[in-house]
């Protein structure tokens, strides 16, 4: 009997991931012929339609699955994820592709003993068993992207022994256990208390992160002696679902493991054990003509003995049988041994020279040995110097034949170790080409963020390449040269012509910048004097001057033909261009220790941010002045803004390029696509219920970035005379961005 259990922590409204565990209720005759059937799901967004998504995924398996016409539940489960795959598809065709690449699963089934699942994404998944831990999906999982076409590639297969378990959970799990803990965690636990105790731990997660994992666990009642594949896995073998048993994977596991030890004294102990096993049956045979007994040792050489098949441990050879015996020991002890001695023979003598000089010198070192080692071994040394000449010789021919040996095993050492290293080298950039090349098609179907994810990860790689030789720098080269071709082609860069409409005199400071029909309007914030420039004629005047002191930090438009601005002395000016005289009002604050940063207007109200307290405020006229509101309805991290912009929806630029959106005071999904080089410096930004597009300034880049208000990338401008600019200002209807550089007055025509 197994028993499963299962872990869910899920907070639809908090969690940035989407996380789902289904196991199966079937009928009891279902459960005795196809036995259970679950899976553990996660998808790395918070999208509204992931619960729909992994709700309909969930009845079709279980449909496919229990109205399965197979009876082996191994060929009922390849028919069901090869129906899954083919349901998949649809699911893209109804959902988008968007969430593919965020999506990861496990889908397993088990019925006895016997347990078959297959994997795609970035899950966990362990098998425990004696004490040890062994990674079931980690030598795959993550490491290629999710093919839309056919997201399940494989299945793989094998056996729960008795007092052994596995667990299949979402990636995050290892961020709050340790594998030895988790371990301890599963096995120590009573049968059915291992999930109870794994979610009083994670609950105290003060992230609302999710969690899902599925325990399965074989009570060592139930114990079956293990099975090989063959026995698993059905007679007809479903094309594009390869087989995997989870004996052979603890089977590589082991040999990965011995080959990765520093240590030559295992493949010495394992050699030796050969020779004494193979001496030792050929003496039998061929010395006392006595039958030979193959022991398990040499069983588990898989040695060629009887074409027919192999021999089981204990079996009695005759002596014909023996005979072959004797032909492959004796094939062992006098080519591949011969071979081996020359070799280190052939290595040695390349090294004489060095070893003869050294022993010449060694009787002079031998005379001075006493003033110059320790007293502890000076005795030892009186001894060999007091031995006859024949022997002192012998003495020291023994020594460098020891010598010698050690220097093979070394340089047998380095070489092993070069090759294994030259190895991942090696698959290192096979998998930098694959991601090249799979870069270029996806380019072809216009999926640029996968574009440049796969470009970063392979830039990645090549930095852990080697650099010493030429050649490596040379590899290096050609593969970084392959990878800026192709990011090339996603960046979208275009140098626009930068024209200036006037140029203000040395003595006007211009701050802000603000469009109103026809004319550009600037503040000199020496003076409060405001400055307009005709869009037509380029021609400047000096209008009015604002009240009060030269203290102006924002100014923007307010209403059909007023401008508004916000002063360090927490003021609000209101100021008609073809007025003379302004008006100067109070602003009061929920907080009296504020930092004010940005400044809009939408529907009679002023929007701007509060940095200091993480706050959005929303101010309106009452009476004699403003009172300003915290507008959000939640808690926010605004302490990095650098810019606010409202068109019926409020977004709050970063100054690490991320735009935020707010929808009546609560946060609202919006993802910028990926921008090469990265956006990781912005100063300002325009979006208003005139413009399509936002257009952020990131001076420390030299550039203007284009995105569509759903944030799909659309193009940059760049240019060094960007970097100085202050304030932007966008006319899509006439298709011209204006700037504010320095002293100048700039235009740039958008371009698609």
């Amino acid at each position: 009997m197994n028993k499963i259990e299962k872990l869910l922590i899920f907070d639809a409204t908090n969690s940035r991931t989407t996380a789902h565990v289904f196991i199966a209720r079937p009928s009891p005759a279902e459960e005795r012929t196809l036995g259970k059937l679950g899976f553990v799901a996660e998808i790395a967004s918070a999208d509204r339609i992931n619960q729909e998504l992994l709700s309909r995924l969930q009845d079709f398996l279980k449909a496919a699955y229990y109205t399965s016409p197979e009876v082996n539940s191994a060929v009922a489960f390849e028919h069901t994820i090869q129906a899954c795959n083919r349901y998949l598809s649809e699911l893209i065709s109804d959902f988008g592709s968007a969430w593919v690449d965020n999506f990861s699963m496990v889908i397993f089934t088990i019925r006895d003993q016997e347990i078959h699942f297959a994997d795609a994404g970035r899950l966990l998944g362990f098998l425990i068993h004696d004490k040890k831990v062994t990674d079931l999906l980690g030598n795959r999982s993550g490491l290629q992207k999710i093919n839309p076409l056919k997201i399940f590639l494989s299945i793989s297969s094998g056996e729960l022994k008795s007092d052994n378990a596995v667990i299949f959970s979402t990636a995050n799990l290892m961020d709050y256990f340790s594998i030895e803990r988790l371990r301890r965690t599963i096995m120590e636990t009573p049968l059915g208390g291992a999930g109870k105790n794994l979610e009083d731990i994670l609950r105290k997660d003060p992230n609302h992160a999710a969690f899902a994992a599925i325990i399965l666990r074989a009570q060592a009642a139930e114990a079956l002696l293990p099975t090989s594949l063959e026995t698993i896995a059905p007679n007809d073998n479903i094309n594009g679902a390869p087989q995997r048993s989870i004996d052979n994977m603890l089977a590589q596991n082991a040999q990965t493991q011995e080959f990765l030890t520093p240590s030559m004294w295992p493949f010495i102990q394992k050699s030796a054990r050969k020779l004494f096993t193979r001496i030792k049956v050929l003496f039998r045979a061929w010395i006392l003509r006595k039958p030979t007994r193959i022991s398990a040792a040499l069983e588990a050489e898989n040695l060629k003995i009887e074409p027919s098949g192999r021999l089981r441990t204990g079996q009695v050879i005759t002596p014909p049988r023996s005979r072959l015996v004797t032909k492959t020991i004796g094939k062992t002890l006098f080519n591949k041994i011969p071979n081996f001695i020359w070799q280190s023979s052939r290595q040695a003598w390349r090294a004489t020279p060095k070893l003869l000089n050294s022993i010449k010198n060694l009787g002079g070192n031998l005379k001075r040995a006493p003033q110059q080692i320790p007293a502890t071994f000076e005795r030892q040394v009186n001894t060999v110097k007091s031995l006859p000449q024949k022997s002192r010789w012998l003495f020291l021919g023994v020594i460098g034949v020891a010598a010698v040996l050690a220097i093979v095993l070394i340089i047998a050492g380095v070489q092993r170790q070069r090759s294994a290293a030259q190895q991942v080298i090696t698959e290192k950039i096979s998998n930098i080409e694959k991601n090249l090349e799979t870069a270029r098609s996806v380019l072809l179907y216009g999926d640029e963020d996968r574009v440049k994810t796969l470009l970063t990860d392979a830039k990645k790689e090549i930095e852990t390449l080697p650099n010493k030789s030429k050649s490596d720098k040379a590899k290096r080269e050609s593969l970084l040269t392959d990878v800026e071709s192709v990011l090339a082609k996603t960046r979208h860069e275009i140098k626009p012509e930068i024209k200036t409409l006037i140029s203000l005199p040395a003595e006007i400071k211009p701050l802000g910048l603000a469009l109103l029909g026809n004319n550009l309007y600037t503040l000199n914030s020496q003076n409060n004097l405001l400055v307009s420039v005709s869009l037509q004629t380029s021609e400047k005047k000096d209008l009015a001057t604002l009240p009060g002191n030269p203290d102006i930090l924002e100014i923007t438009t307010f209403g059909s033909g007023n401008l508004t601005a916000i002063t360090s002395n927490l003021e609000i000016i209101e100021q008609r261009p073809s007025t003379q005289k302004g008006t100067r009002y109070g602003l009061v604050l929920p907080n009296p220790n504020a930092n004010l940063v940005g400044l809009v207007n939408y529907n009679t109200a002023l929007y701007f941010i509060d940095v200091a307290n993480n706050l959005i405020l929303k101010a309106t006229r009452a009476g004699p002045g403003y009172t300003a509101t915290n507008w959000l309805k939640q808690n926010a991290n605004l302490d990095s803004a650098a810019d606010i912009a409202v068109d019926g929806a409020l977004y709050v630029l970063t100054k690490q390029g991320e735009i935020q959106k707010y929808n009546q005071g609560q946060r609202a999904q919006l993802a910028l696509s990926t921008v090469e080089p990265p956006l990781t410096s912005a100063v300002k930004f325009a979006a208003d219920t005139n413009l399509q597009n936002f257009y952020v300034l990131d001076t420390a880049g030299k550039r203007i970035v284009v995105f569509t208000k759903a944030g799909k990338f659309v193009n940059q401008y760049v240019g060094d005379a960007l970097a100085n600019v202050s304030a932007l200002v966008v006319n899509e209807r006439t298709k011209k961005i204006y700037l504010l550089n320095s002293s100048d007055i700039q235009s740039i025509d958008i371009q698609k």
